[in-house]
């Protein structure tokens, strides 16, 4: 499978819990095997073949995320 394809069979989705203040990122549907806070608050989780499988993020309406430089450290950390 090219990278493009796997790129494009991968649908991310989005979810914010009002009541938890946490955004969840999900990469793929697969299911969630191991996790790790890679900085507070900031959780990556992976599925049993060590892929990215997404991204959670506690106390979100709290952080003021620059996209292009945490985006870039998490992809670094994954």
């Amino acid at each position: 499978m090219s990278p493009k394809t796997a790129t494009a069979a991968r649908a991310a989705t989005a979810r914010y819990d009002t009541a938890t203040d946490m955004l969840s990122v999900r990469v793929t549907a697969a299911a969630v095997a191991a996790s790790r806070e890679v900085r507070p608050g900031i959780v990556v989780t992976d599925d049993e073949a060590g892929t990215v499988a997404g991204i959670e993020i506690r106390g979100a309406s709290d952080r003021r995320l620059a996209a292009d430089q945490d985006l870039r450290r998490l992809a670094e950390a994954a």
